[in-house]
Protein backbone atom coordinates (compact mmCIF):
# COMPACT_ATOMS: atom_id res chain seq x y z
CA UNK A 1 0.00 0.00 0.00
CA UNK A 2 1.41 3.60 -0.74
CA UNK A 3 1.95 5.80 1.71
CA UNK A 4 2.11 9.68 1.85
CA UNK A 5 5.36 9.96 3.47
CA UNK A 6 8.57 8.27 3.61
CA UNK A 7 10.74 9.43 6.37
CA UNK A 8 14.42 8.71 6.10
CA UNK A 9 16.38 9.11 9.66
CA UNK A 10 19.37 7.90 11.19
CA UNK A 11 18.49 5.10 14.26
CA UNK A 12 20.42 7.80 16.39
CA UNK A 13 17.61 10.05 15.85
CA UNK A 14 14.69 7.54 15.94
CA UNK A 15 13.21 9.34 19.03
CA UNK A 16 12.27 13.11 16.61
CA UNK A 17 11.70 10.58 14.04
CA UNK A 18 8.92 8.67 15.65
CA UNK A 19 7.84 12.16 17.22
CA UNK A 20 7.47 13.12 13.42
CA UNK A 21 5.52 10.03 12.19
CA UNK A 22 2.68 10.88 14.91
CA UNK A 23 2.91 14.11 13.97
CA UNK A 24 2.12 13.55 10.77
CA UNK A 25 -0.25 10.66 11.23
CA UNK A 26 -2.22 12.73 13.76
CA UNK A 27 -3.32 14.85 10.96
CA UNK A 28 -4.47 12.69 8.25
CA UNK A 29 -1.13 11.70 6.26
CA UNK A 30 0.07 7.96 6.17
CA UNK A 31 3.75 7.44 7.02
CA UNK A 32 6.33 5.02 5.80
CA UNK A 33 9.26 4.45 8.32
CA UNK A 34 11.15 1.83 9.20
CA UNK A 35 11.66 -0.67 10.66
CA UNK A 36 7.77 -0.09 11.50
CA UNK A 37 7.08 -1.15 7.81
CA UNK A 38 9.56 -3.47 6.99
CA UNK A 39 7.58 -6.77 6.05
CA UNK A 40 9.39 -9.65 8.07
CA UNK A 41 11.69 -11.89 5.51
CA UNK A 42 11.45 -9.04 2.84
CA UNK A 43 14.71 -7.72 1.36
CA UNK A 44 15.20 -4.19 2.87
CA UNK A 45 16.95 -3.17 -0.39
CA UNK A 46 13.22 -3.59 -2.49
CA UNK A 47 11.30 -2.42 0.57
CA UNK A 48 13.05 1.07 0.94
CA UNK A 49 13.29 1.20 -3.08
CA UNK A 50 9.43 0.58 -3.10
CA UNK A 51 8.24 2.59 -0.49
CA UNK A 52 10.21 5.66 -1.92
CA UNK A 53 9.29 4.88 -5.19
CA UNK A 54 5.30 4.55 -4.32
CA UNK A 55 5.26 7.20 -1.61
CA UNK A 56 4.51 10.83 -2.58
CA UNK A 57 7.37 13.52 -0.94
CA UNK A 58 10.27 12.49 1.61
CA UNK A 59 11.09 13.74 4.85
CA UNK A 60 14.39 13.65 6.16
CA UNK A 61 15.45 14.03 9.47
CA UNK A 62 18.70 16.03 8.97
CA UNK A 63 21.53 15.82 11.36
CA UNK A 64 25.39 14.78 12.12
CA UNK A 65 23.97 11.21 12.12
CA UNK A 66 21.67 11.29 9.19
CA UNK A 67 25.15 12.94 7.09
CA UNK A 68 27.18 10.20 8.10
CA UNK A 69 24.67 7.34 7.68
CA UNK A 70 25.45 5.10 4.46
CA UNK A 71 21.56 4.04 4.62
CA UNK A 72 20.18 7.63 5.06
CA UNK A 73 22.47 8.60 2.10
CA UNK A 74 21.06 5.61 -0.03
CA UNK A 75 17.56 6.59 0.70
CA UNK A 76 18.23 10.43 -0.22
CA UNK A 77 19.96 9.39 -3.34
CA UNK A 78 16.88 6.88 -4.59
CA UNK A 79 14.34 10.22 -3.57
CA UNK A 80 16.35 12.60 -5.94
CA UNK A 81 16.66 10.15 -8.88
CA UNK A 82 12.98 9.72 -8.73
CA UNK A 83 11.91 13.01 -8.32
CA UNK A 84 10.36 13.14 -4.88
CA UNK A 85 9.90 16.21 -3.52
CA UNK A 86 12.23 15.92 -0.11
CA UNK A 87 11.85 18.23 3.02
CA UNK A 88 14.85 18.52 5.12
CA UNK A 89 13.55 18.74 8.43
CA UNK A 90 16.88 19.95 10.38
CA UNK A 91 17.40 19.04 14.11
CA UNK A 92 20.97 20.30 14.40
CA UNK A 93 23.21 22.86 12.77
CA UNK A 94 25.19 20.84 11.05
CA UNK A 95 25.36 21.28 7.20
CA UNK A 96 24.95 18.83 4.19
CA UNK A 97 28.40 17.41 2.87
CA UNK A 98 29.15 15.61 -0.35
CA UNK A 99 26.55 13.70 -2.50
CA UNK A 100 24.30 14.83 0.71
CA UNK A 101 24.59 18.62 -0.45
CA UNK A 102 24.46 17.59 -3.92
CA UNK A 103 20.93 15.62 -3.15
CA UNK A 104 19.39 18.82 -1.08
CA UNK A 105 19.88 21.12 -3.34
CA UNK A 106 16.71 21.90 -4.13
CA UNK A 107 15.17 20.53 -1.53
CA UNK A 108 12.60 22.45 1.04
CA UNK A 109 14.69 23.12 4.26
CA UNK A 110 13.34 23.91 7.29
CA UNK A 111 14.91 24.60 10.49
CA UNK A 112 13.92 23.10 13.48
CA UNK A 113 17.11 23.43 15.82
CA UNK A 114 17.34 23.26 18.63
CA UNK A 115 13.31 22.23 19.52
CA UNK A 116 12.50 19.98 16.74
CA UNK A 117 8.85 19.51 18.29
CA UNK A 118 8.10 23.36 18.00
CA UNK A 119 8.34 22.91 14.33
CA UNK A 120 6.61 19.65 13.90
CA UNK A 121 2.94 21.69 13.42
CA UNK A 122 4.95 23.77 10.52
CA UNK A 123 6.55 20.29 8.67
CA UNK A 124 2.56 19.00 9.04
CA UNK A 125 1.70 21.84 7.20
CA UNK A 126 4.49 21.75 4.48
CA UNK A 127 4.09 18.23 3.90
CA UNK A 128 0.38 18.00 3.54
CA UNK A 129 0.62 20.61 0.41
CA UNK A 130 3.46 18.82 -1.49
CA UNK A 131 1.19 16.36 -0.76
CA UNK A 132 -1.39 18.28 -2.04
CA UNK A 133 -3.84 17.22 0.64
CA UNK A 134 -6.46 20.24 1.13
CA UNK A 135 -9.11 20.50 4.17
CA UNK A 136 -10.49 23.10 6.07
CA UNK A 137 -9.26 21.00 9.55
CA UNK A 138 -6.89 23.16 11.10
CA UNK A 139 -3.57 21.18 11.81
CA UNK A 140 -2.76 20.09 15.55
CA UNK A 141 0.35 18.57 16.69
CA UNK A 142 -0.61 16.88 20.32
CA UNK A 143 2.27 14.91 22.19
CA UNK A 144 0.04 14.54 25.24
CA UNK A 145 0.00 11.04 24.21
CA UNK A 146 2.64 10.21 22.34
CA UNK A 147 4.50 6.83 23.34
CA UNK A 148 7.48 6.47 21.76
CA UNK A 149 8.18 2.28 21.20
CA UNK A 150 9.85 0.29 23.38
CA UNK A 151 12.40 -1.33 21.27
CA UNK A 152 13.65 -3.12 24.64
CA UNK A 153 10.33 -4.68 24.76
CA UNK A 154 11.97 -7.10 22.23
CA UNK A 155 15.21 -7.94 24.07
CA UNK A 156 13.87 -10.32 26.41
CA UNK A 157 14.62 -13.81 26.72
CA UNK A 158 13.87 -15.98 29.53
CA UNK A 159 14.32 -19.43 28.04
CA UNK A 160 18.20 -19.07 27.55
CA UNK A 161 18.55 -17.80 31.36
CA UNK A 162 16.65 -21.30 32.69
CA UNK A 163 18.49 -23.34 30.60
CA UNK A 164 22.25 -21.50 31.88
CA UNK A 165 20.90 -22.29 35.54
CA UNK A 166 20.32 -25.83 35.05
CA UNK A 167 22.58 -28.73 34.84
CA UNK A 168 22.38 -28.81 31.22
CA UNK A 169 23.12 -25.16 30.72
CA UNK A 170 25.28 -25.96 27.72
CA UNK A 171 21.99 -26.40 26.15
CA UNK A 172 21.69 -22.57 26.24
CA UNK A 173 24.36 -21.71 24.07
CA UNK A 174 23.02 -24.18 21.64
CA UNK A 175 19.61 -22.29 21.79
CA UNK A 176 21.13 -18.88 21.65
CA UNK A 177 23.43 -19.63 18.35
CA UNK A 178 19.92 -21.06 16.55
CA UNK A 179 17.97 -18.19 17.77
CA UNK A 180 20.30 -15.51 16.87
CA UNK A 181 21.90 -17.41 13.96
CA UNK A 182 25.55 -17.39 15.72
CA UNK A 183 27.08 -20.89 14.81
CA UNK A 184 29.82 -20.15 17.44
CA UNK A 185 27.58 -19.93 19.86
CA UNK A 186 25.66 -23.30 19.19
CA UNK A 187 29.81 -24.98 19.02
CA UNK A 188 30.46 -23.32 22.45
CA UNK A 189 27.48 -25.20 23.26
CA UNK A 190 28.90 -28.55 21.98
CA UNK A 191 32.15 -27.52 23.99
CA UNK A 192 30.87 -27.09 27.21
CA UNK A 193 28.72 -30.37 26.67
CA UNK A 194 32.05 -32.49 26.95
CA UNK A 195 32.14 -32.44 30.53
CA UNK A 196 28.17 -33.68 30.80
CA UNK A 197 28.78 -36.20 28.40
CA UNK A 198 32.61 -37.65 30.18
CA UNK A 199 30.33 -38.11 33.47
CA UNK A 200 27.09 -39.71 31.88
CA UNK A 201 29.34 -41.81 30.60
CA UNK A 202 31.44 -43.00 33.43
CA UNK A 203 27.84 -42.65 35.83
CA UNK A 204 26.70 -45.53 33.74
CA UNK A 205 29.53 -47.15 32.58
CA UNK A 206 28.43 -46.95 29.09
CA UNK A 207 32.13 -47.45 28.37
CA UNK A 208 33.73 -50.00 31.21
CA UNK A 209 36.96 -49.31 30.55
CA UNK A 210 36.81 -45.92 31.52
CA UNK A 211 35.31 -46.43 34.71
CA UNK A 212 38.93 -46.83 36.03
CA UNK A 213 37.97 -44.93 40.33
CA UNK A 214 35.88 -42.80 41.76
CA UNK A 215 38.61 -40.20 42.10
CA UNK A 216 38.02 -40.25 38.32
CA UNK A 217 34.41 -39.83 38.68
CA UNK A 218 35.25 -36.86 41.16
CA UNK A 219 37.41 -34.99 38.63
CA UNK A 220 35.11 -35.27 36.30
CA UNK A 221 32.83 -33.79 38.69
CA UNK A 222 35.11 -31.01 39.69
CA UNK A 223 35.35 -30.08 35.66
CA UNK A 224 31.56 -30.27 35.29
CA UNK A 225 31.27 -27.57 38.15
CA UNK A 226 34.04 -25.00 36.75
CA UNK A 227 32.66 -25.34 33.22
CA UNK A 228 29.12 -24.63 34.31
CA UNK A 229 30.59 -21.49 36.69
CA UNK A 230 32.54 -19.61 33.47
CA UNK A 231 29.33 -20.51 31.08
CA UNK A 232 27.30 -18.64 33.47
CA UNK A 233 29.88 -15.67 33.17
CA UNK A 234 30.49 -16.04 29.59
CA UNK A 235 26.24 -16.40 28.93
CA UNK A 236 26.05 -12.98 30.43
CA UNK A 237 28.77 -11.55 28.45
CA UNK A 238 27.07 -12.62 25.10
CA UNK A 239 23.75 -11.37 26.29
CA UNK A 240 23.01 -8.23 25.24
CA UNK A 241 24.62 -9.36 21.59
CA UNK A 242 22.46 -12.56 21.79
CA UNK A 243 18.77 -9.95 22.56
CA UNK A 244 20.07 -7.65 19.88
CA UNK A 245 20.86 -10.18 17.51
CA UNK A 246 17.08 -12.15 18.39
CA UNK A 247 15.43 -8.52 18.12
CA UNK A 248 16.67 -7.90 14.93
CA UNK A 249 16.14 -11.16 13.40
CA UNK A 250 12.50 -10.41 13.72
CA UNK A 251 12.74 -8.54 10.71
CA UNK A 252 15.02 -10.37 8.59
CA UNK A 253 16.42 -13.90 8.42
CA UNK A 254 18.93 -13.45 5.69
CA UNK A 255 19.67 -9.50 4.41
CA UNK A 256 23.01 -8.08 5.76
CA UNK A 257 22.38 -4.55 4.77
CA UNK A 258 18.71 -4.98 7.40
CA UNK A 259 20.58 -6.57 9.82
CA UNK A 260 23.46 -4.13 10.02
CA UNK A 261 20.94 -0.96 10.17
CA UNK A 262 18.47 -2.45 12.62
CA UNK A 263 21.53 -3.90 14.87
CA UNK A 264 22.40 0.12 15.79
CA UNK A 265 19.40 0.88 16.40
CA UNK A 266 18.83 -2.04 19.51
CA UNK A 267 22.51 -2.19 20.56
CA UNK A 268 22.55 0.39 23.06
CA UNK A 269 18.85 -0.80 24.71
Amino acid sequence: MSQDVFISYSTKDSAIAEKICYALEQNGLTCWIAPRNISSGKSYIDEISKAIKTTKIVVLVFSKNSQESKYVNNEIKMAFTRNKPIISFNIDNSEPEGDMEYHLKVSQWLMASPKPEDKLETLVEDAKELCDIKTDVPVLVDLTNFIPEDLSKHKKDYISLILLFTPIYWASFIYMGISASKKLWAGMGILYMIPSLMIFILYFEVLDFLFVSYPLFKMFNVIFIIFWILAIIHGFVIRNEFLTRKSVLRFTTSDDNLFNYLYEEYVEL
